[in-house]
């Protein structure tokens, strides 16, 4: 008579070798195809700049996207064919299920764009200058003015020094997102043409670069949430 041996499995082995079971299974695809482990995430500009869609970006973990920074043209937000020269850097610092929410890091003007602008025998004028706005935010901002015709140092410096004392006190009226507002819209722009073409005739001013060296203090946090319902609905 043949005896047949039988072995109970513990619900505990169980759960064991089906872990042991996955990580294998999870490790084959990884050598087989690094990007069958990635996920898409929704990249968004700042709420403060609509909070649009801008990206999407692959990342196998929600953490690995954490201080990635992005560049994109303005157009991509605004879908104005006019703002194809404005270049605007954004960061990742938050990620909520598949949505990746970002924070202004920088601007700047397209070397070509900043060509067609200078032409022979105008002066351009550059002003850089650290500003603060009423919500916290600290920016180094590079103004460029072009003249209508050659003008001397003296006036030069007379233009700069109008332009940082305009830019200073606008930037302390404003939070960050009125700021960036003004900014992209041409409004400061236009309001520093003003204050520069009191000391010389000018044919543009243009705000050309824009660096964010401190982020108020709601926007330092850098942190991951997990939404279930998002991330059921992706896998």
């Amino acid at each position: 008579m043949v005896k047949f041996i039988i072995r109970t499995i513990q619900p505990h082995s169980m759960a064991e070798k089906q872990k042991a079971v996955a990580k294998q299974e999870k490790a084959a695809i990884s050598k087989r195809d690094p990007w069958a482990l990635k996920k898409w995430f929704n990249v968004h500009a700042p709420s403060y700049m609509g909070g649009v869609l801008v990206a999407e970006v692959p990342a196998s973990e929600p953490q690995k996207l954490l201080m990635r920074t992005l560049e994109i043209s303005l157009y991509d937000v605004t879908k104005d064919i006019s703002h194809l020269p404005i270049k605007l850097r954004f960061q990742i610092h938050r990620v909520e299920g598949l949505r990746a929410l970002t924070r202004f890091k920088g601007l700047e003007l397209t070397r070509d764009y900043i060509r067609s602008l200078v032409r022979r025998g105008t002066s351009k004028v550059t002003a850089i200058t650290e500003v603060r706005t009423k919500d916290g935010m600290v920016m180094r901002v590079t103004v460029m003015g072009i003249t209508t015709h050659r003008v001397g140092t003296a006036q030069k410096s007379a233009m700069r020094q109008r332009i940082v004392e305009t830019l200073t006190k606008k930037a302390a009226e404003m939070d960050v997102g009125q700021f960036l507002k003004e900014v992209t819209e041409g409004t400061l722009a236009a309001d520093l043409f003003i204050a520069a073409k009191k000391i010389a005739p000018m044919r543009k001013v243009e705000v050309a670069k824009i660096k964010v060296l401190k982020y108020p203090p709601e926007e330092e946090e850098v942190a991951v949430k997990e939404v279930a319902a998002e991330a059921a609905a992706a896998s």
